[in-house]
């Protein structure tokens, strides 16, 4: 896997983050729920392209793409907390659905805007099993930045009495 990795087989993917500047008959428009963040995109056809599209403003999200079939990979969600510090919600997918793009048209592409967490506890054997796993979209990977640093989440599992039965760390992996 490091060889591969190393051997830069996959192209860094072109970034579009502007508005459109043309009115192209061949190119159709993508636009998205998310007020901050991006999606990633692949052609159909083009083995090794991928495609960003960025925009920081609610204001300024409709990008210029040329008309034809593409893969959505994944987006990401940046927010601004109160106290001035940025998260970002970051997913992937090998396939996460198709985006056909129209000449001359506008497509959204809508994502949940937000995850839950969803929790498993259990015993066996006299000891206590935790299983947590976020929750959106089906099929897709998350992961959660914090001023730029992948978070771990602690957990804890309380009895009907809030004792505490276990705790930990879910870790990425």
């Amino acid at each position: 896997m490091i060889s591969f990795l190393k051997s830069k087989a996959l192209a860094k993917p072109t970034t579009i983050a502007s508005g459109p500047t043309t009115s192209n008959p061949k190119y159709g428009r993508v636009t998205s729920n998310i007020a901050h963040g991006e999606l990633f995109l692949h052609p159909k056809g083009k083995s090794q392209a991928r495609i960003r599209l960025r925009w920081t403003s609610p204001k300024d999200r409709e990008r210029e793409l040329p008309a034809g079939t593409y893969t959505l990979m994944g987006y990401r969600h940046v927010a601004t907390a109160k106290d001035g510090v940025q998260w970002i919600w970051s997913t992937t997918s090998p396939a996460y659905g198709a985006l056909v793009v129209e000449a001359g048209k506008v497509v959204t592409v809508t994502v949940r805007e937000r995850i839950g967490v969803r929790a498993r506890a259990f015993e066996k054997r006299g000891k206590h099993r935790v299983a947590l796993a976020f929750e959106s979209e089906k099929g897709l990977g998350h992961t959660l930045y914090r001023a730029g640093r992948r978070i771990d989440i602690t957990w804890q599992c309380l009895d009907a009495k809030a004792s505490v039965l276990a705790k930990g760390t879910m870790r990425y992996g």
